[in-house]
Parts: structure tokens; sequence; C-alpha cells
């Protein structure tokens, strides 16, 4: 196989050696200098008889040497005189190697695709085909890239041609707009100045009013002041009653605790003599009943000994009187015993059997007929107990109520004592809290009173200048809200001095406001323009960081032209919703960002923690009118204060009732705590009685059929002594004749029965007077109790009875004392009664005056306020005259002017105070401006400058019509000019750069032009060599395809199997299916499709040779070489391979060289060839054997 492989020019890799020096043999016994070289010659005859040599030759310097018919050739030719009779030696189709089969069978798709396309040739072109189709997808790149150059060029140039006409229209609005604003600043000073001369004259009606309304008010109060005199000496007389009355009150609260302690001590008295008494009664029953207990057990001891006596009368006074055998009649009873014995031995066994078990029976019932009457006696006791127990609870429970009663009606009194005492008090720390509120709020109402005005003025200063100055929105505070409420306080707080901000378009806005606040003498204010805000970028992170926080912005709505304004005031500020979250994100999570709490806490980036909410100043106006309304609630709350000090009651009665309480809820408690353990007493006596019940219920049918069972025993011993009686009647019948007695039993009995009885009988009776004997001592204990009982409860009635009659007669001492009190206070409360009417007099006479004069205040303060509003009014009306003039010295606008001109208005006041708000206050790198705080003051009369303006455009009826109306029409026309003009920012250059991209658009068609056919040539070549590439490759596929399933047919045909399996080919990219792999599947007869790597090593062989056999019938070489295909291979497998391989070489013309080892191959073969080497020649040599000339 080398040999043949070798000679035809196969690479030396595929062979046994890697290197051409080890191709050349050298024996053992060769020299150093042993062969040089080595060759293979292989004799190839055509169809046509002739016949080609080619001979390789390879030397020791590695180089290699091809000679067809013994003439040199190089290589390239070799191999086409080959590939002339199919014999490709890249693709090998002309050798199967040894190993190759299963690799064959499982190789990867691409690697068939790639064995196909060599056989068939298209992998000469690959090369070129990638190279074209590379370079044709740069050309359609680069001719598109130029596309879209050219589009984009086409746009911009439309882009252009749109901003030269926005140029044009932006001009045409400009001057539309500054002529707007001419004629609305006309008309605007044209209505100030009239505005001026009304206001004027006002002035002047409104200061006479004022000086008529302070000279009534000086008379009024000179009026008032002789009325409060007076006031004060009645007052003082009724103070004097007071304090007598007063004293007299704690006499008497004095006496009140000390009868009512001694009328409740009475009562408790009288309800405990009752209640001892009911006591006493209640024993004497219980000893009543408990005497006739102690009789009747003393009744049945008496019972008992008379029992006893009757007994012992009954028991014989000697024992053993029966008659007196000799010795040999005990012999004879003694054998006459034995016979009886002998003759009833079972009997007697039985009789003895069952005397013991009645013996122990007997014992067991009387066991428990004892303990059936121990439960009944203790089920007597107990009952005995509880009815004792039940009547004590009972007293007691009655006892219990009593007092429960006491305590009831005594905690009601204290009750009411407490409620009168907290509601004086309550009453008295409201009437200080109201006098307190009332004299803070006259000390602050002066100072609300200035700053209400000053907010009243920046309100009305924030309305000019919105009117004045299109820029201006308004309060940033004005302008957001929050989305919920719950965060009105952390929004408030986040936002800080920004909340009262005011949002302008732009900076020279801002400036023009801090001007015009100058020349007001308004305040300050901070100012944020849009324009020039430098915002931090929010940080989406902190929008779902963490649960329960997010960012400020996001907690506020606010209009999206507000947003730069929102996003500076806020920052990436993040509320949360408690301070616990708040910690967690700036120092657990050591995030340096600035947290907000709901309640207004704030956590610094520095870590610094600030709380609780600042104080804000009431936003009340106050007027005089509230001032005195103040005075005089003050004035009452005084008054209340000393009323209800004087109804104030001392704490001695509250005491006594608190110590009663707190001894009847003790005496209380002693009998609940009895109470208490008596009821448990109870459901204990009556778990016990049950108990008992229960156990004397369980016994006494134990007790029925034990009883039942010992007569059935008794019985049966009755009848066991019946039959061994008539026994002993028949053997001692003669012998009871001789001894005189009726049978042998009643001998016996005598003898030895009588004196074991009588000890039994003898010893119960002394059980029972033992048991009964120490019944009738518990007993009579018990009755001792109770009469020791019954002598202390006589003894406390006693004691009781003679403490009540000692305090109803020192009850009865104290009447007369408070008779006299109460006489005497019902004098001084009329006294009293008459000088507060006096002084309720006096004191309306007051109040009339005081609010005549409060009215005349009013007047006065009014006609005040309405000259210094009308000269506010006048100034402000002059400052916007003079705003407008050098609003239009700095815009640039012309006015047209009858006197003067624009030069004459000064404006070197309104720039220098625009440099110092510059300077002083810009923050945040000029983001926002705060006004001075303290600025300089430009009188508005001394900028009276020599000019007159011409109202000639003005018409008629801009004339007449000053209203708000007007003015919002000519702002809202101005504002959408505005909008237009900063909506247009239109492109000067425009035109300009219009020309430019013209002149580019020129060369990029020439580009463009070029492109398009350099790809088009490239696509042209690129389809010339695929459509020759798939012409070959599929070429060779589709044969393949049509051959393999035959082919595979064929070689798994079988008797059982006619119709053979199934194999084909699956291409993945059909339309170009050299780029892709291609598929081969086999089924074996009769099995389901499986992988080729599922399938056997004799299928996969089977598979691998029938693709092998179908890819050599494309363009079939002239011989074909198999090197040991067989080997996994079994002998039906091999015979069939070998039948379809010399079938092929009959009908094809095709000669198979076969290297095997099987015998059926040898078999089907035409002849056998046999390589040996030859050592004398260093060479191989053959030998041969033509099967078909034997005849076999």
């Amino acid at each position: 196989m080398d040999a043949i492989s070798f000679v035809f020019g196969v690479d030396s890799k595929h062979l046994r050696s890697q290197s051409l020096k080890d191709m050349i043999y050298r024996s053992p016994n060769d020299t150093e200098r042993g062969p040089s070289s080595a060759s293979v010659t292989a004799v190839y005859r055509k169809t046509t008889g002739e016949e080609v040599k080619f001979k390789r030759l390879v030397k020791s310097n590695l180089s290699s040497e091809y000679r067809i018919n013994n003439k040199v050739v190089p290589f390239s030719k070799y191999t086409t005189v080959l590939e002339k009779e199919h014999l490709l030696i890249k693709a090998k189709n002309f050798l199967v190697f040894q190993g190759d089969i299963e690799s064959i069978a499982s190789q990867d798709p691409k690697d068939l695709t790639n064995l196909i396309e060599r056989v068939c040739g298209s992998y000469e072109l690959k090369e070129e085909y990638d190279a074209l189709k590379q370079e044709m997808e740069r050309a359609i790149d680069n001719s598109g890239h130029i596309l879209n150059k050219k589009r984009d060029m086409a746009a911009e140039i439309k882009h252009y041609q749109g901003q030269k006409e926005e140029a044009e229209r932006f001009q045409d609005t400009v001057s539309k707009k500054q002529e707007l604003t001419v004629q609305y600043l006309l008309w605007k000073l044209y209505h100030i100045d009239g505005r001026i001369n009304a206001l004027e004259a006002e002035r002047d009606e409104k200061f006479f009013q004022q000086s008529d309304a302070k000279r009534d008010e000086f008379s009024l109060e000179s009026k008032f002041k002789r009325a409060r005199e007076n006031k004060a000496r009645i007052h003082r007389e009724k103070t004097k009653l007071e304090l007598q009355i007063s004293k007299i009150r704690r006499d008497l609260e004095d006496l009140l605790p000390t009868s009512i302690g001694y009328k409740e001590k009475i009562s408790y008295l009288e309800k405990k003599i009752k209640q001892t008494e009911q006591t006493i009664e209640r024993i004497k029953r219980d000893g009543q009943q408990q005497e006739q207990v102690v009789f009747s057990v003393e009744k049945d001891i008496q019972l008992l000994n008379h029992a006893q006596e009757e007994y012992n009368a009954t028991v014989p006074t000697t024992i053993g009187n029966g008659p007196s055998l000799s010795n040999e009649q005990l012999q004879e009873y003694e054998q006459k015993k034995q016979e009886v014995n002998n003759r009833a031995v079972e009997q007697l066994l039985q009789l003895d059997q069952h005397q013991r078990q009645y013996k122990t029976e007997q014992q067991r019932v009387d066991d428990m007929k004892s303990k059936i009457e121990q439960f009944r006696e203790t089920e007597s006791q107990i009952q005995n107990d509880m009815r004792q127990a039940e009547d004590n609870r009972t007293t007691m429970a009655s006892m219990a109520e009593s007092t429960t009663e006491q305590l009831n009606a005594r905690r009601a009194e204290l009750v009411g004592l407490e409620n009168e005492r907290i509601n004086i008090h309550q009453r008295e720390v409201e009437l200080n809290e109201r006098l307190q509120n009332v004299l803070t709020q006259l000390l602050e109402a002066r100072v609300v009173q200035q700053e209400s005005e000053k907010e009243t003025r920046m309100k009305e200063s924030l309305a000019m200048m919105k009117q004045l100055f299109p820029g201006v929105h308004g309060k940033l505070g004005d302008l957001i809200k929050p989305i919920q409420r719950k965060y009105n306080t952390a929004v408030a707080t986040v936002l800080g001095r920004n909340l009262d901000a005011i949002v302008v378009e732009d900076q020279k806005t801002a400036i023009e406001c801090i001007k015009y606040m100058k020349e007001q003498r308004v305040g300050t204010a901070t100012f944020l323009p849009l324009n020039g805000l430098q915002v931090p970028a929010i940080n989406d992170i902190y929008r779902n960081y963490v649960k329960g926080a997010r960012l400020a912005i996001d907690s506020i709505k606010y209009d999206k032209q507000y947003e730069k304004s929102v996003q500076y005031a806020c920052g990436n500020t993040l509320i949360c919703d408690n301070l616990n979250i708040a910690k967690h994100i700036c120092y657990d999570m050591n995030e340096s960002v600035k947290a907000v709490t709901l309640d207004g806490m704030v956590i610094h980036t520095s870590g610094l923690i600030t709380g609780g909410q600042e104080s804000t100043q009431s936003t009340q106006r106050w007027e005089e009118n509230e001032v005195q309304e103040l005075m005089r609630t003050r004035d009452q709350l005084l008054l209340d204060l000393n009323e209800l000090n004087k109804s104030k009651r001392m704490g001695s009665a509250e005491e006594s009732a608190k110590n009663d309480c707190s001894g009847l809820q003790s005496q209380l408690n002693v009998y609940n705590e009895e109470l208490m353990s008596l009821t448990r007493k109870i459901e204990g006596l009556q778990g016990s009685l049950q108990d008992i019940r229960n156990k004397l219920s369980e016994s006494e049918q134990p007790f029925q059929e034990a009883s039942t069972a010992l007569e059935q025993m008794s019985a049966a011993i009755k009848q066991l002594e019946s039959t061994i009686g008539m026994t002993e009647d028949e053997v001692f019948a003669d012998f009871c004749s001789q001894i005189g007695v009726a049978n042998i039993r009643e001998y016996e009995a005598v003898q030895f029965s009588l004196s074991e009885e009588v000890t039994d009988r003898r010893t119960q009776f002394a059980s029972q007077r033992s048991r009964l004997e120490a019944q009738l001592s518990f007993e009579k204990e018990q009755l001792e109790a109770l009469a020791e009982r019954l002598r202390k409860l006589e003894r406390s009635l006693g004691n009781d009875s003679t403490t009540k009659s000692q305090i109803e007669t020192e009850l009865a001492g104290m009447s007369g004392k408070d008779t006299t009190l109460k006489t005497k206070l019902e004098k001084s409360e009329a006294s009293l009664k008459k000088q507060s009417e006096l002084e309720e007099q006096k004191q309306l006479e007051i109040n009339d005056i005081r609010r005549s004069l409060e009215a005349k205040g009013k007047d006065v303060d009014a006609f005040m306020k309405e000259v210094t509003k009308v000269e506010t009014e006048i100034e402000k009306v002059r400052a916007e005259r003079i705003s407008i003039f050098r609003k239009c010295k700095l815009e640039g606008i012309e006015l047209p002017l009858l006197r003067g001109s624009m030069e004459d208005i000064l404006v070197e006041d309104a720039q220098s105070s625009q440099i110092q708000a510059s300077q002083s206050s810009v923050l945040d790198g000029g983001a926002s401006m705060d006004l001075d705080e303290h600025p300089s003051l430009l009188s508005v009369q001394s900028t009276d400058w020599v000019v007159e303006v011409n109202y000639a455009q003005l018409g008629e009826e801009q004339k007449e019509d000053g209203s708000l109306a007007i003015d919002r029409e000519f702002l809202d026309t101005i504002k959408e000019m505005n909008d237009q003009i900063s909506q247009m920012a239109p492109n000067l250059k425009a035109v300009q750069r219009l020309e430019v991209v013209e002149d580019r658009l020129k060369s990029t068609d020439i580009e463009s032009n070029e492109a398009r056919r350099a790809a088009k040539r490239a696509k042209e070549e690129f389809n010339t060599v695929k459509q020759k590439r798939h012409a070959l490759f599929y070429d060779a596929y589709s044969h393949i395809s049509e051959q393999i399933d035959r082919v595979y047919k064929d070689l798994t045909k079988s008797p059982q199997f006619t119709m053979g399996g199934t194999a084909y080919l699956i291409a993945d990219t059909p339309d170009e299916p050299y780029l892709s792999g291609i598929l081969y599947h086999a089924m074996p007869p009769m099995k389901r499709f499986r992988d080729m790597e599922l399938l056997s090593g004799g299928e996969k062989s089977i598979a691998a040779l029938a693709l092998l056999f179908a890819i050599h019938s494309y363009k079939p070489a002239p011989f074909f070489v198999l090197d040991e295909v067989d080997a996994a291979l079994d002998n039906t497998n091999v015979a069939t391979v070998a039948n379809y391989i010399r079938q092929q070489a009959t009908t094809q013309n095709v000669q198979f060289i076969v290297i095997s080892l099987k015998q059926s191959v040898y078999e089907k073969a035409q002849s056998l060839v046999g390589i040996y080497r030859n050592q004398e020649l260093n060479s191989s040599s053959t030998m041969t054997m033509m099967l078909e000339e034997l005849s076999i």
C-alpha cells in the first residue's frame, strides 16, 4: 500500500514514515554506506493496450524524482498525466488506507464537502472565489458609502436652504417686535402720567380727613382715663369681700370632711353590726346541726355495744362439751377418717380448693364493703363541709357587696372632688396659656404687621415685574408642587432659600429686575436665570437605589420649561421615608449625597445631621382693631382667673375620701380573697365529692359481682359438703352410734370450729367501735370551734355598738358651728354681689368708651395708611415710568419725543446697581443673583429728565383704554414674537455654507458613478467564478447523491431484507453547498434513524464503503486500492462487499486491488498477489496466482 501511494505522489505524511529518508530500506548487515536511494515503478496499461510506466525515486538527500516512461518530468506534469486518467492525488480517489473506513463514515460535514470539492475540481477555484467575493463586497460597501455621503449632502443642502428662509423670517419678526414694543411702551407711559395726576389729588383729600379724626381721638382718651379710676376703687372693695368669703368657706370646708367621715363610719358600723348579727345566727344554726351529728354518732356507739352484748350472750360459756373419745376410739376415728378421705378424695380436694377460694373472696368482699362504707361516710362529710362553706360564702358575699356599695359611693364622691379640682386646674392652665398667647401676640403684633407689609410689597413688586419684563416667570415655590402631601416638609427643606427664588428667562432679565427692586426699595430676592444656570447632572442610579428613598426631583411636579431651575435647587438630594434609611445610605453605604427625611431632618454630604423644622413667622396681617381685641381678651382672661381662684376648695375632703376609699378597698380585698378561698374550697370539695361518687359508683358494681360469685361458691361448697357428708355418714354410722352423736360433723364442729368464729366476730366489733369513737372526737372538736367563733363575734358586736354611740355623740356637736358659718357666708355673698354689679356697670361704661376710642383710632390709622398707600403708589408709578425710560436707554429703543432726546436719560445709577449686584451676589458661576441687603437709595423725584414724549402714534381707543386686557394683549403678542424668535435660531452663514456643499456634491457625483461601475465589474467577475464552481460541485454532488442510496442498498440487501437500507446526503446550504457541510445519513435495514456515531462498527464500515463507492463512481479511477476495509465486518457483510466489488469490477471495467485477511474475499478474487522482500536484491518481489485458471 505504501509503495502504491508513494509512486502516485501521495505526500509522505500520509505514509508510515514522516521522512522520505526512512523510505530507503537498510538491512541489519548493511555497513554505514548502505543504499542511497529507493524507487517504485508502476506499470499502467490503458484500455487501448498502451503501457505507461510511472516511477518515483527518493534519494538520501530527501529529494524526489518523478519519471514517466523513464523520462524525468516535473511533479506538475506528473500529476497532470495522472489526473487525465482520473487519478487525483490530493483527493486520493483511488486509495483507501487501513483505518480510514470509520473516520470517513463519522467525518465532519465540512470535511465531506472538501472531499467532494477535491474530487470534482471545484476546490481549485476556492481561493479565486474568496478573493473575488471580498473584492465585490468592498466595491459594494464603497458604492454604498459614497451614495450615503451624497444623500447626506443633499439633506445638508436642503437644511441650509431652510435656514436661509428662516434667517429672512427672523429679520422680519425682529423688526415687527421692535415696532410693537415702542407702541406698548408709549401706551404704558401715557396711562402712567394720567395715573400720577389722579393719585396726587387723592392724597391731598385724605390728608385733611386724617387731621379731623385726630382731634376727636384726643377727647375720647381723657374720658376713658376717668372711667378707669372709678372702676379701680370699686374693685378694691370687692376684693376685700372676696377674701372674707374665702376664709368662711375654708372654715366650712374644714368641718365638712370631718362630718362626712363620721357619717361614713356610722354607716359602716351599722352595716358591720348587721352582718355580725347575721353571722351569729348562722353559726348558732351550724352549732345545732353539729350537736345533732354528735348525738347521732353517740347513738351509733350505743347500738354497737348493745349488739356486742347480745352476741356474747349467744356464745357457749365453755367449748368442747361434746363426747370424749378413748385412744381406741380415736384410732378408729382416724382410720375411718382415712377411709372417708380415700373414698371421697376428689370431693375433698375440690372442697379444700373451694374453701380457700371462698376465704379469699370473702376477704375481698369484706374489703370492698368496708371501702364502700368509707366512701359513703366521706361523701356525707364532704356534703356537710360544702353546706358550711356555702353558708360562709353567702355571708362573705353579703359583706363584700355591702362594702362594695360603700366603696362605690365614696369613690363617686372622690371622683367628683377630683374632677372639680382637675377642671379648675385645667381651666386655670388653659386660661394661663391663652393669656400667655395673647400677651405674646401683643408683643409681636407690630413686628408681624411690618413683616406682612413687607411681604405684600414683595408680591406687588413681583406682579409688576411680570408685567414689565416678559422673562419673569414667578417664585420657584409657586411654579412647583410635591406629588404627594407627605413630601411637603421634605421638599420645602430641600429647596431651602431657593423656595422663594424668582425664576427668570435670562441674566439680562435678572439684572433688570434687580435694578427695579432697588429703585422701589422692596427688599432682597434671589433670581434663577434659566439660560445661565449650571445644573449638576442627575445620577440615575439613585432613582431606585434603596427601597424607601427617591430623588427629590422625582417627588416634584413642574412644567418642563422650569426643569433646569428645579434641577439646580434639588441636585442629587434624596428624600427618605425615615432617618434609618437616610443613615443607611450616607453612613453604611458611604454615599456622598445629601439625604432629607419626610419630617425635615437632613444628613449633609459632610456627615452633619440637622433636624427639626424652622420656626416660621406668622403670616397673619395684624390690624389695629385686632390689637384692641387682644387687649380686651387679656382683661377678660385676668378676670376669669380671679374668679377661678375664688372657687378653689381645700384638699382635706379629697384626702379624707381617698383614705376612706383605701380602707374600704383593703377591707374589700380581704373579703374578696376570703370569697376566692371559699370558692376554691367549694370547687375542691365538689371535685372531691364527684371523685368519691365516681369511686363509689365504680366500686358498687364489682362488689355486687363479687357477692354473687361468693354466694355461688358457697352453694358449691355446700353441695360438696353434702356429698362428702353422705360418704361420712355411711362410713361413720356405727362409730356415731357408739359415741352418741347424730353424725361425725356435729362432733367435729364442737371440737374444732367454735373458737375461731368467736374470735373473728369480736375483732369486727372492736374495729367498728374504734372508727365511731374517732368520728365522735372529730365532731366534738368542730362543735367546740363553732362555739369559740360565736363568742368572738358576740364580743366584736358589743365593741362596734359602743363605738357607734360615741361617733353619733360627736357628730351632733358639729351642727351648731356649721349653721353660724353659713349665715355669715350668706351676708358676705350678698354684699359681694352688689359690688360686682357696680363693677360690671363701670366696665360696660369703660367698654363703650374704649370701643368709641378704638373706632376713632382705627379711622386715624386708616386715613394714615391710605395717605401712605397713595404716596407709595405714586412712588411706584413714577419708578415704573423711570424704569421704562431706562429700559429704552439700555436696550436702544427709540421713543418719539417732542422735547429732549434719549441721551438726556441718566443710567449711571442703574448701571452701578447692576455692577454691585453682580459682584456681591453671583452664585455658582453666575447661575443665580441676589439683591444687596441695603441697596443704594435713588430719589425718584431727582430723575425727572427734561424730555417730553410724543403720543401721536397712539390711537384714541388706546388712550382711553388703560385696562389690563390691553396690557395682556400687548405682552402676549410680544411674548409670542419672542417665542418665535427664540425658536428660530437662524444661521446667518447659511448662504455661504450652501454654496460650499453644492460644490462638494458635484465632485461626489463623479465618485459615485465610478464606484457603481467598479461594483458592477467585481460582481460580474465573482458571478462567473461562482457559476463555474457551483457547476463543478453540483455535478459531482448530484451524481453522488443519486448513487449513494443505490450503492448502500446493494451493500445491505439480504434474503431477509430484500430492500436493503437507506442512505442520503443533505446540503446545509443548497444554493451554495460548497460553503457549508454536507450531512451523510445511513439507516440499516429495519432500524430507525440514528446519528452515524451511534451505529455499530460494521454498520459504519458498510456506510463508509457505500460513500466511497458512490464518490468513486463519479469520474472513476482505472483502479481502486482498498486496504483492509473489511476489518470490522462479519462474514456475511464481507461476502456481500466482495460480491459487490466483483460485480463492479466486471460491469464498470475497474480494477480493484483489495488488501484483506478474510478468506471469503480471496474466494471472490480473480487473482491473488503476494508481496515479499528479496533479501539478496534488497527489493520487494511479487507472487501471483490466477484463480480463474484453476479448475476448483
